[in-house]
């Protein structure tokens, strides 16, 4: 059977590896001239290993992701970073139920509380439960108001904006259940993971395209794919990678019932500016460190290189700033030499020592569609991987719910469409 991908993300590829494993003659095709969607990255001058342009790592329970790495011989390195939070101007390391347990800023009986409804969501199984009531609301009654105000309602706020109050508390759950306390980064960074996975797919004979953008989706007989280099491919089934309003756009036939529940759909973008240092930001060697005031400008700041030896990158210090914003952002339209004046002055009240001087390069990736919004009893409303048009399916991060983006569940949702198709 001739399988058309549109999308060599980690979605497009997984499948793409399932199905020619399985003798399948696939084609998968990639606007930007190289693999890993979301995790896709780049590497600067005098860097041994590429980044990503979104941070990226993995949890040791990110199983679909190991397993296949190790099925392609690409190795994944783990170690335990440290994570901190930020509360008005000053950094507490809050990562283990120790450092809970002695975190000052909300009182004694709130922080058991808080530990023992996390070991309970770590525990619990019954997702489906909480995907009633908003993540709000369970947090306030599991772990009191003051846990709500201090821990979480600044980064759900930050993250989620005006839909802070709405999302389920399946949502979180989904955080908690799958995080580790060690972290994981493929050696070579996820780029070159998805090019090795990309090189065994052409090994076992199917075919990768890059620079290859598909602007249509045709099903009369076959499907035909057009794209914007005026080629066409031919196809018996095709999987779209793509995000779902991109995809709405390219296919044609598709019912308006159908097109109206996925115009619900709702979901936030990304505007990351990376700056590399010649000093360490953090003194206190963290990794991540969440934003839990909201006058800052940004939502995290993750330092790269106290994950990963700063040797592959040139002894340069990286940190990502992160955001996830509505596509009518500012920050979108904002140059990188825009983003990082006007970050300047919150880094230096994080770490007072900092100055323009250390920064030796700075880097800005903008992405309109990063972060879906998952509505209460979300799983009823999940848009199915078969499409109303026989042979054509749909897989991207709007359907990987319970769980949230990433690189694992994206290889699982490969995995998925491709046991569909083939069976």
């Amino acid at each position: 059977m001739k399988i058309g991908i549109i999308g060599a993300g980690f979605t497009g590829l997984s499948a793409a590896y399932v199905l020619v494993k399985k003798g399948h003659q696939v084609t998968v095709f990639e606007s930007a001239n190289k693999p890993g969607g979301l995790a896709g990255g780049f590497r600067a001058k005098n860097w041994e290993w590429a980044i990503e342009q979104h941070y990226h790592h993995l949890f040791v329970s990110d199983n679909a992701i190991r397993i296949l790495a190790e099925e392609i011989n690409h190795e994944i390195n783990f170690s335990r970073p440290k994570t901190s939070i930020l509360i008005g101007n000053k950094i507490y390391q809050l990562d283990s139920p120790l450092s809970l347990l002695i975190f000052p800023h909300i009182p004694f009986f709130s922080r058991v509380r808080a530990g023992a409804s996390l070991l309970y969501l770590k525990l619990a199984n019954n997702w489906k439960s909480l995907e009633t009531l908003t993540a709000r609301d369970y947090l306030i009654r599991t772990m009191g108001n003051s846990a709500w105000k201090v821990l979480w309602e600044p980064l759900f706020v930050g993250k989620f904006g005006n839909f802070a109050d709405k999302i389920p508390a399946s949502w979180f759950w989904a955080r908690i259940k799958k995080r580790s306390a060690s972290l994981g980064y493929p050696v070579r960074g996820f780029e070159d993971l998805a090019q090795t996975l990309s090189e065994q797919i052409q090994k076992l004979g199917g075919v990768v395209l890059y620079r290859k953008q598909v602007i249509s989706i045709e099903k009369k007989e076959l499907f035909t794919l057009r794209l914007s280099d005026k080629s066409r491919f031919e196809f018996d089934k095709v999987i779209c990678t793509l995000p779902t309003t991109i995809f709405t756009k390219i296919t044609k036939g598709l019912p308006d019932v159908y097109l109206n529940t996925l115009k619900k759909l709702e979901g936030l973008g990304a505007v990351t500016l990376v700056l590399s240092l010649n000093k360490s930001f953090f003194e206190d060697g963290t990794y991540w460190l969440n934003i839990n005031n909201r006058k800052y400008p940004f939502l995290a700041l993750v330092e790269h290189t106290n994950l990963v030896d700063k040797k592959y990158y040139n002894n340069e210090n990286i940190i990502y700033i992160g955001n996830y914003l509505p596509a009518g952002h500012d920050y979108f339209v904002k140059s990188e030499t825009e983003l990082v004046n006007l970050f300047l002055p919150a880094l230096r009240e994080i770490n007072p020592k900092f100055n323009k001087s250390w920064i030796i390069d700075s880097y800005i990736f903008k992405a309109f569609f990063a972060q879906p919004i998952v509505p209460l009893n979300y799983s009823n409303k999940i848009p199915s991987i078969k499409t109303p048009i026989d042979g054509l399916y749909l897989a991207n991060i709007q359907q990987v719910y319970p769980w949230d983006r990433g690189t694992n569940y994206a290889v699982e949702l490969g995995q998925k469409v491709a046991k569909i198709i083939s069976h």
